[in-house]
């Protein structure tokens, strides 16, 4: 069969296509009289704006990671999970608080907040110190008795609470130590935990028990005997603020508690205070502490050694971690920020952040040399021990997340920094870590914001001043 080529416009009836279009067309709900027009072109309009769009999100995106990379933030990082398991409140039995004569201010039992270690950790233990300040003369300790800084009544200790940074037991806010025993030590005594009177003191309607040194000793004996830290193969003994002085102050006494060969380690959060003059070049700080030191008569419960170097008048001197870290012998790692918002508050007495009120510039910076000089001495003290100094405007460090991971110092994190000490993942020796000294503010991981310094003495505002 012979078959002939056509042409391409040759056997169509055109008039019967345009009458299946525009029936195709009325079946879709179209306009049948409007011409049909290829729809690729038309969606060309719209392709470039939409990419110049997502360019623009692109880059956008790429400029806030660069920014909180330079700020030492991790876009996606969890900044606070809170704990899977809070610590439960735990009273001492009365009978043996009566036994040892060891009272809070108000005559409560003293107390302290367990959480139990998991795994391998089982058998590993931080105890920590809590901090809270001073009551300064019998009425401020008379206002203490009636809070939980002075009482483990049940009106003002709940039944559980929430802990963070060194404490957490979140991995990862706290990789290291998260599955540690925990026991957080109640501070009750407005003194240190050095409080020393052996008798009741009465004031208004109220008996007072300045007997934080026994309170101590209680609990770390309680703990040895009847709650597991007997079988401890390792205890970090850590505190924040008046804790952490009260680290420095008890730690090697502490030891002798302890069954012997348990590795006992101190931790420091916040408690290297100077014995500093205020702006007005008075020693506000050093009268307050002196009293304090009178009035609980805590010269009983100093380190031995400190006090046998001192004459009788300057025997308070032990009351001061300044001078009482020369003799601890236990392993210490300090953490402290060269710019303490409590010392800068309360012993240099500046209230204002330094953008409002230049003129006090020049006080701030002198006050940080000297700590800076001070930290310096403490580093010199012994190549076992370890350091952590920021220039952050902050007080305990290691007890909030944030800080905790955040801050960093030669490339380090508080949290890194720490547990390389402790865990000898660095050479003896070598974890000094001391900030940027350029400015008050040259730490890119530091929040200076005048925001942020009035949401942080908010608290301070409200916390008891020492008033001669």
């Amino acid at each position: 069969m012979v078959h002939k080529m056509r042409d391409l416009d040759q056997g169509y009836d055109y008039e019967v296509l345009n009458k299946k279009t525009k029936a195709l067309r009325k079946h879709r709900f179209l306009d049948p009289d409007v011409d049909i027009k290829v729809k690729g072109k038309r969606g060309h309009r719209y392709c470039w704006p939409v990419i110049g769009l997502l360019i623009i999100a692109w880059i956008l995106f790429l400029l806030l990671w660069l920014y909180t990379r330079s700020k030492g933030i991790h876009m996606f990082a969890v900044t606070h999970v809170k704990t899977y398991n809070p610590v439960t409140l735990v009273r001492i039995p009365a009978e043996l608080a009566n036994k040892n004569g060891a009272f809070c201010l108000d005559g409560t039992v003293p107390s302290y907040y367990f959480r139990k270690g998991k795994d391998r950790s089982q058998r590993s233990w931080v105890v920590h110190l809590e901090g809270g300040g001073w009551c300064w003369d019998l009425a401020d300790c008379y206002n203490r008795s009636f809070s939980a800084l002075g009482s483990s009544a049940a009106q003002y200790l709940p039944p559980h609470r929430e802990l963070q940074g060194i404490l957490s037991d979140c991995p990862h806010v706290n990789p290291d130590f998260h599955d540690w025993n925990v026991a957080h030590v109640n501070y009750c005594d407005g003194a240190a935990f050095s409080g020393n009177v052996p008798y009741p003191v009465d004031y208004t309607n109220q008996t007072l028990y300045f007997r934080g040194a026994l309170v101590l000793n209680l609990v770390i004996n309680f703990l040895v005997q009847s709650g597991g830290m007997g079988d401890a193969d390792r205890i970090i003994l850590s505190g924040g603020s008046a804790g952490a002085s009260a680290v420095v102050l008890h730690i090697d006494h502490i030891k002798t508690l302890l069954p012997d060969g348990i590795p006992l380690h101190g931790l420091v959060d916040a408690g290297l205070f100077l014995d500093a003059k205020n702006m007005t070049n008075f020693d506000h700080f050093r009268i307050c502490t002196q009293r304090v030191y009178n009035i609980q008569q805590v010269w009983g419960s100093l380190n031995e050694a400190c006090v046998k170097d001192q004459p009788q008048d300057m025997r308070w001197k032990c009351f001061f971690s300044e001078y009482a870290y020369k003799y601890v012998q236990s392993p210490t790692f300090y953490m402290n920020t060269a710019y303490d918002r409590w010392q800068l508050w309360f012993i240099l007495e500046m209230h204002c952040h330094p953008t409002e009120c230049p003129e006090q510039l020049s006080f701030m910076m002198d006050f940080h040399q000297k700590f800076i000089n001070f930290a310096k001495e403490v580093r010199n003290q012994s190549e076992k021990n370890g350091m952590f100094i920021s220039s952050c405007y902050d007080h305990s460090q290691g007890l909030s997340d944030k800080p905790y991971q955040r801050y960093k110092v030669d490339g380090k994190t508080l949290q890194e920094a720490f547990g390389d000490w402790y865990f000898e993942r660095v050479p003896e020796g070598s974890s000094f870590y001391f900030d940027c000294e350029d400015s008050y503010d040259c730490n890119p991981t530091c929040d200076w914001s005048l925001e942020f310094y009035k949401n942080s003495t908010k608290r301070l505002k409200a916390s008891n001043k020492c008033v001669l």
